[in-house]
């Protein structure tokens, strides 16, 4: 890359920054002037403002400020939900540096076929390497959303029947709440463990019903909250709906077993497919060491295997692509 190029890329890079940084001293000043008007007008005419049934829900529930939404917008664009970053399994910000060394990687491998066409190498380099860190980033973090996703709906159904057992010989919903949490398995363990925590502090029922259908963002878990919501509000039987819906799930979780059992084939040709390289490059290492060594000593053989790995995981990636959009 020419000095002139390096330039250039170095002060947009740099005039992005200072973009970013004068709308954060934006985004706050906007927020100190809300909150001092706000406190005047309390002091002001404190009764002056009405308050409505939906204020009152969510007085007792943390406000989320605008900076924080910034953040959670610039997180999400990776695929990080900040709202869940405490259930990944490793810190979420070491995931955008593991999947960066991965990407150079995968750039070493492609220099070797197209290193030797400048224009074709620059513009892979430049526009593509964000693209593949972008694009693994996002693939990593809805893995661990997915995993945690799958776990939750496979124990719903018992959490589900200990809440309609607990109901039926007479303890209280928050009670019932409180039991799941104390038998369920993680990571349902943690999530009633919290609905429990904020419903005995005194917040009502339905706004950490609502919390907890927003957090986990899962079908099922909306179906529960609005059930419980309703029933709240309007009264009557709980354990009839409770036991349909676990009924339901259930049902879900058993074809989606099925589907596994069913792209099982596919899912043991494309293991097969990707070991198979490396036993055949080893039995041909240990027999013909000299011929298979042409593959790293000579430029040509470093381009040949570069090109055979990408393929290689672009494959794999098409297959494991199209058996996730089977069972889903």
């Amino acid at each position: 890359m020419s000095p002139q190029i390096l330039i250039l890329l170095s002060v947009a890079f740099f005039l992005l920054i200072l973009i970013g940084v004068n709308a954060l001293m934006i985004v706050r000043a906007r927020e100190r002037e809300e909150r001092l008007s706000a406190r005047l007008q309390d002091t002001v005419a404190p009764a002056s403002r009405p308050v409505s049934q939906a204020n009152e829900d969510f007085s007792l529930v943390r406000t989320v400020t605008r900076s924080e939404r910034l953040k959670m917008r610039a997180a999400a664009m990776i695929g990080v939900d900040l709202k869940q970053a405490e259930t990944y399994p490793i810190k979420w910000w070491l995931v955008p540096f593991l999947t960066a060394g991965v990407t150079w990687f995968m750039m070493f491998l492609a220099s070797h076929p197209l290193g030797g066409h400048a224009v074709l190498w620059f513009f892979v380099k430049v526009f593509g390497s964000p693209v593949a860190w972008w694009m693994l980033t996002g693939f990593a973090f809805n893995w661990f959303t997915n995993r945690r996703n799958s776990r939750l709906v496979s124990q719903f159904p018992d959490a589900l029947n200990t809440i309609v057992r607990c109901v039926r010989v007479g303890i209280p919903m928050a009670e019932a709440l409180r039991t799941v949490s104390k038998d369920a398995l993680e990571p349902t363990k943690m999530e009633f463990t919290i609905l429990a925590d904020k419903v005995a502090i005194g917040v009502p029922l339905d706004v950490a019903l609502r919390e907890l259908a927003e957090r986990i963002k899962l079908t099922e878990y909306q179906f529960f909250a609005t059930a419980l919501t309703l029933q709240a509000r309007s009264g009557g039987g709980i354990t009839q709906t409770l036991e349909t819906l676990s009924e339901v799930i259930r049902k879900r979780v058993g074809l989606k077993a099925r589907g596994y059992a069913l792209t099982a084939e596919a899912r043991t040709s494309a293991l097969i497919l990707s070991v198979l390289p490396f036993v055949a490059g080893g039995a041909i290492f240990v027999m013909q060491r000299q011929y298979i060594m042409l593959l790293f000593t000579t430029a040509s053989g470093q381009a040949v295997l570069g090109a055979a790995i990408l393929l290689m995981c672009i494959g794999m990636g098409v297959i494991q692509f199209m058996i996730s959009n089977v069972l889903k």
